[in-house]
């Protein structure tokens, strides 16, 4: 019934390109400018119907997110420029160090609070204290964004991003974005100068695939 011939094993090159397709679609889910729609069907929505939402971005995806682009930054800046960031802030902190060996000599019976406060000073110089530098800079940014315009109201369409805050109407076309990154939080919209996040919860299924369409079929940064 079931005749008697047996499946054939796949190719060995058929295998192959098979885990190759599989790590470039794992890469591209951590270093993605924007990954394809599931379902090839789905294109940018046609003239009249503009994607619309509203954003209210909390502290915790603003920092997720602002920590996770100065990462990417660093790793793909110029060996050069890479050194630099890291040399810089070795050398402070060892100045930083020095100096609270000093000054805790000559503090008398509370040189080991003051040695313990230096020293903090000290690791906070350092480049693995990224995420405490973006918690201690970049939450003062956000609260004053938030008082500013705690919501913001988009319509997208295929020729611009336009966002409508306390502050009034900003409109900008897509060739004024130079990059668009997915991260674990949310997306960011990259102009020349400052960045746009739009938090995945702000946008149902059906417009996530929507923003992905129109972002794939935005023209290239002049």
């Amino acid at each position: 019934m079931f005749g008697t011939g047996h499946p054939q094993p796949p190719h060995r090159k058929e295998v192959a390109m098979q885990i190759v397709q599989q790590e470039s679609k794992a890469f591209a889910s951590h270093e993605l400018v924007i990954d394809m729609p599931d379902d090839s069907r789905i294109a940018a929505p046609p003239p009249g119907l503009p994607l619309r939402f509203s954003v209210s971005c909390s502290l915790a995806e603003y920092l997720s997110m602002v920590r996770e682009h100065i990462g990417f930054m660093l790793r793909h800046e110029a060996p050069a420029v890479r050194q630099r960031r890291i040399v810089q802030p070795l050398a402070l902190g060892a100045a930083a160090s020095t100096a609270a060996a000093v000054l805790a000599l000559a503090s008398g019976p509370n040189w080991a609070a003051l040695l313990l406060a230096l020293a903090g000073m000290a690791f906070a110089s350092l480049p693995l204290a990224v995420g405490f530098w973006t918690l201690l800079l970049a939450t003062p940014v956000f609260y004053l964004k938030r008082r500013r315009m705690p919501v913001a109201e988009f319509v997208i369409d295929a020729q611009a991003i336009e966002r409508t805050t306390k502050g009034g109407v900003q409109r900008r076309t897509w060739a004024d974005v130079t990059q668009v990154r997915r991260y674990s939080r949310g997306y960011l919209l990259m102009f020349r100068r400052g960045g746009v996040p739009i938090p995945f919860r702000c946008l149902s299924g059906e417009q996530l695939e929507r923003f992905r369409a129109l972002v794939l079929a935005r023209p290239a940064a002049a």
